[in-house]
């Protein structure tokens, strides 16, 4: 693919795969997110290959931040073909006895994040002539969740949006994609109460004490990568998220893959703590 694509998001996880993913297909890949070093050394593998590549850190939430990044990212590739909105955040909160600025977080991030490069990507798109807006939302928004229902909210709320802007956009050549995983292994983990955080990791061999992921912190890849040796079929991998981008972004222009939902073989449940 000839393409040139941003991806938010784009620090770890599912951006960082999609990013490699399209990067290796050919596309010029525009990286941003919270933490620069790792998208960078994404972009050096990228040119190292002889393609394009750059990577900045940007808030999603902060609409100067984002516009200045599209209007880079044209400037740098002389058009925008591809926009991921990957960008997210899951605090695992409840309502009843949560806290209402981590409500904030979720929605301002996984919402409202979502929209402003939604809506700095169309703006370029309209004026080029058309392109491709990719959307990772989530099965959440299928559903309703007990003890996750902010996070739950804020994925209806992205497949409602995007579906609105879906009709919106009708005619002007712009095709939307939303992605909806299951769970998959990431660092959005992280995010867990401690308590419950100590007993994902009992449930998969792992002990809390010795291991030492405090919860709000990045957990150390060998220990992501002995969790993923114990739930190859209970968790997705961010490259099986990156995989779906892929098939609907390099479809005919003719076929506009509207949703699509990957899940794992079995459902994964997470204990209470």
């Amino acid at each position: 693919m000839k393409e040139y694509a941003l991806i938010t998001g784009a620090s770890s996880g599912i951006g960082l795969a999609i990013a490699k993913t399209l990067g290796r297909e050919g596309a010029g890949v525009a990286l941003c997110g919270r933490t620069l070093k790792p998208m960078e050394a994404a972009a050096a593998v990228i040119e190292d290959s002889g393609g394009r590549a750059f990577a900045r850190a940007v808030d999603v939430r902060d609409e100067k931040q984002v516009r200045r990044l599209v209007d880079e990212a044209v400037k740098t590739f002389g058009h925008l073909d591809v926009m991921v909105n990957n960008a997210g955040v899951n605090h695992f909160d409840n309502v009843i006895d949560g806290d209402v600025g981590n409500w904030r977080e979720v929605l301002d991030v996984n919402v409202i994040g979502l929209l402003i490069g939604f809506r700095e990507a169309a703006r370029v798109m309209r004026q080029q002539g058309g392109g491709h807006i990719v959307n990772i939302s989530s099965v959440a928004a299928l559903g309703y969740e007990a003890d996750n229902p902010i996070y739950c909210a804020s994925k209806h709320a992205v497949n409602a949006a995007v579906e609105s802007l879906r009709l919106a956009l009708q005619g002007q050549n712009i095709r939307i994609t939303t992605i909806m995983p299951g769970g998959v292994l990431t660092n959005l983990a992280r995010y867990l109460p401690q308590e419950r955080l100590d007993a994902v990791g009992r449930m998969f061999g792992i002990d809390p004490e010795q291991a030492r992921v405090q919860a709000g912190q990045h957990i150390p890849a060998d220990i992501l990568d002995r969790v993923a040796g114990v739930t190859e079929r209970t968790l997705l991998r961010p490259d099986d998220i990156a995989r779906a981008v892929l098939y609907a972004v390099t479809q005919p222009e003719t076929v506009h893959v509207n949703e699509v939902v990957v899940r794992p073989a079995q459902q994964l449940q997470i204990p209470a703590g």
